[in-house]
């Protein structure tokens, strides 16, 4: 599996603009896994699954690992093409893809953080749960972003080994740098 890989194509944005195909990329990410082990995990139905897997595949999101024959059927295993995924700078993208973009994120990045919260009881132990607004210099920006890569580069080595070990406990990373709409700032500035 790549570290990244870099989206080129609206095509390749609207396969990876649902919900559910971040789900099946989760999954992907860490195992390699047939349709039926994906409806298992997700708790989908095996069609559903399969309709979403196709879309991933035919985008280059997902790729197809190995086939096993078991009796007359063709088991088909699949794994994510990479951990992560970026937009190419040269993607020309309308208002509406971006959108169904963040939507889908930020519906995934949500759906987690209840499931967990759920599991959790409502206590989160060691999280960190923030949302900042303040005016930044160019230089303040690059210290953040660099700061994050940082973080990024922990999450990443972390994710490689794989394997969970007596002090390893499993933990996700949801971030959003972003600069905030004139309406943001004009509210921010009344206060």
């Amino acid at each position: 599996m790549n570290y990244e890989m870099i989206i080129e194509t609206t095509e390749q944005l609207h396969a990876l603009s649902h919900p559910l195909r971040q789900r099946i990329l989760t999954v992907l990410s860490f195992d390699e896994m047939t349709n039926k082990e994906i409806s298992k995990a997700l708790k989908e139905s095996a069609p559903k699954v399969h309709f979403h897997v196709k879309e991933l595949l035919n985008a280059g999101i997902i790729r197809l690992t190995r086939e096993e024959v078991k009796g007359s059927i063709i088991e088909k295993y699949y794994t994510a093409s990479a951990r992560s995924f970026r937009l190419s700078p040269s993607l020309e993208l309308a208002k509406s893809d971006e959108h169904m973009l963040y939507e889908s994120t930020f519906h995934e990045t949500y759906r987690n953080l209840i499931e967990s919260v759920d599991y959790h009881e409502g206590f989160l132990p060691n999280s960190f749960i923030t949302q900042e607004h303040a005016w930044l210099t160019d230089e303040e920006i690059a210290s953040i972003k660099e700061h994050l890569t940082a973080i990024d580069q922990i999450m990443n080595n972390s994710f490689m080994k794989r394997k969970p070990t007596d002090n390893r406990k499993f933990y996700t990373l949801s971030s959003f740098f972003h600069p905030v709409s004139p309406k943001s700032k004009r509210r921010e500035t009344e206060q």
